[in-house]
């Protein structure tokens, strides 16, 4: 069910928006000091240096991004005027991201890329600092929400949600643990017994003893998995046990110690919204192209030609062109304004992701099935 998040940077371009051709940039000039306006909100050039200066901290994103630093302002101006255009249509929809709603996600983001340092690293690198990430996952929940919005007379058969619900149990049952493996049962008993008796030394033993070379410098974690992902004696006993528990499993791969972490499981009720937004993928993306591609004609977005221009078809700020360097004012220099705008950029973009314990993993990791 997790899919590469590609959200606002392209403004949900579908099939259909692209072959929309709206207005222009139109005739009155955007406001002297002002990086771009949208509708009567106001986009400050210091506003904007800011969001570059931190998007190009990260060595990685300086590497990448700053070699083309005119290239990388433009689309950080393109989301943060794509940030106010859906604003502007989740008021008209009347929806709003909660403070909960938006913590799910970036608890989701945060499992996603192998925890909190792995979300903030691989966002960093894509060009968006820590201090801002916070924003795009409100962005990227308002845009959910307006997605289900636009689709929510659309029926889906109850069989049919089911149905998915069964085929992706994996997503919505999920046991998270962690392992000390060792080759010998009466190594395994000794630790099994040690770790009852003081659970505070898992890391430790993992980090000296364990032959799982994949995750023993991590404590052992092997992170949140569901059913299939695991060798079946291993998903046997985690998924037989409560969190909190200490278990002893005989592999091929040897003996595990097991710290059964937490479990996390998801009902067909409440993941129904995302089995939803998953069918309906195709239809959200045209629907919520198209009205905020409407919207944004309304808005009458106006971008400082210093910066580039806004393309109607692409939803993006694109390079000027001379003539359009000449047809509005320079902004005004020393510009200290403060919009407090933020800007919806996908951390997925431009970042490697973080280490998937369950994929390609070291002999010896019970995720990984044994050799054929």
């Amino acid at each position: 069910m997790t899919r590469t998040l590609h959200r606002l940077a392209t403004a949900t371009a579908a099939a259909g928006l692209m072959a929309l051709v709206l207005s222009g940039c139109g005739d009155a000039p955007v406001r002297s000091g002002a990086a771009a306006t949208v509708g009567d909100k106001r986009i400050t050039t210091d506003a904007l240096a800011g969001f570059v200066e931190r998007g190009l901290k990260d060595p990685q994103a300086q590497q990448q991004l700053g070699a083309d630093k005119a290239k990388f302002q433009r689309e950080t101006l393109g989301r943060l005027i794509l940030h106010e255009l859906l604003a502007e249509t989740a008021r008209r929809s009347d929806v709003t991201a909660t403070s909960g709603e938006i913590d799910a996600k970036f608890a989701e983001f945060e499992q996603q890329y192998g925890g909190p340092e792995g979300l903030v690293q691989t966002a960093a690198q894509g060009g968006v600092a820590k201090e801002d990430l916070r924003s795009f996952i409100a962005d990227e929940v308002t845009r959910e929400l307006v997605g289900d919005k636009v689709t929510a007379d659309i029926d889906i058969p109850a069989a049919e949600i089911q149905a998915q619900y069964k085929q992706n149990a994996a997503q919505f049952d999920q046991v998270h643990t962690a392992h000390i493996l060792v080759a010998a049962k009466p190594q395994a008993d000794a630790i099994l017994a040690q770790v009852k008796a003081d659970p505070a030394q898992f890391a430790t033993i993992a980090a000296t003893s364990s032959t799982d070379t994949s995750n023993k410098d991590k404590g052992g974690d092997l992170g949140f998995a569901g059913r299939g992902q695991f060798v079946k004696e291993f998903e046997d006993a985690v998924f037989g046990a409560k969190p909190g528990d200490y278990v002893e499993v005989k592999t091929q791969f040897g003996y595990h110690v097991v710290h059964v972490i937490d479990r996390r499981t998801t009902t067909l009720e409440q993941a129904t919204p995302r089995i939803r937004r998953t069918m309906l993928q195709g239809q959200r993306d045209q629907r919520l192209g198209e009205l905020l591609a409407k919207i944004a004609t309304e808005l009458k977005i106006k971008v400082n030609p210093r910066f580039g221009r806004w393309d109607s078809t692409q939803l993006a700020v694109v390079e000027a062109s001379a003539k359009d360097a000449v047809s509005s004012p320079a902004p005004s220099p020393g510009d200290d304004g403060g919009a407090g705008t933020q800007p919806g950029i996908d951390p997925q973009q431009g970042g490697q992701p973080g280490t998937d314990p369950q994929q390609g993993g070291q002999p010896g990791d019970p995720a990984s099935p044994p050799s054929q």
